[in-house]
């Protein structure tokens, strides 16, 4: 009866569907565990008519025309900027972590070739990487490790890595 059988009908499984029965024309079988579509950015309205996030909120980012022209097929957008400052030395910097925030950080006006030339400066050389501390460390160094990353991990996991010697 189905020339394909999709197993999951979140974003990824959804569009393959879609993209099998209306470009080849074949028959699609979607089953999901969950009784709906759209896996976690799945919403509704509830009996008073509110829309809900059953799984909380979900933010949807693409540069890409075609796929925002896809998608905009489907659903109608609401218009919305996230973003995200971290208070870091009595300023409030954009997160994640960009040009910007390094430049506003550090009172600089690099450009992007100046920043990665000052962050290859201030990383550390780390033999064994095996943790996240490791990661930031080799690639842009302590300071911003320990301005943006490191209260971050202690407030997300409640304990930090026996390496931490902070309070």
């Amino acid at each position: 009866m189905y020339e394909w059988l999709v197993v999951g009908a979140g974003f990824a499984g959804s569009v393959l569907a879609e993209r099998l029965a209306n470009e080849r024309g074949e028959r699609v079988l979607v089953v999901d565990r969950r009784p709906h579509i759209g896996g976690n950015a799945y919403d509704h309205h509830d009996d008073a008519g509110i829309l809900i996030h059953k799984y909380g909120p979900h933010i949807f980012h693409t540069n890409s025309q075609t796929i925002f022209d896809y998608l905009s097929r489907f659903t109608q957008w609401r218009p919305y900027e996230h973003r995200v400052l971290a208070r870091i030395d009595d300023q409030l910097l954009p997160i994640p972590i960009n040009l910007d925030t390094v430049n506003k950080l550090y009172g600089l006006s690099f450009t992007s070739e100046e920043m990665a030339e000052f962050l290859s400066q201030r990383a550390e050389h780390v033999t064994d990487v095996r943790i996240s501390e490791d990661v930031v460390v080799s690639q842009a160094g302590r300071d911003l490790y320990e301005k943006f990353f490191q209260g971050y991990t202690r407030k997300q996991w409640g304990a930090i890595h026996p390496k931490w010697t902070g309070p």
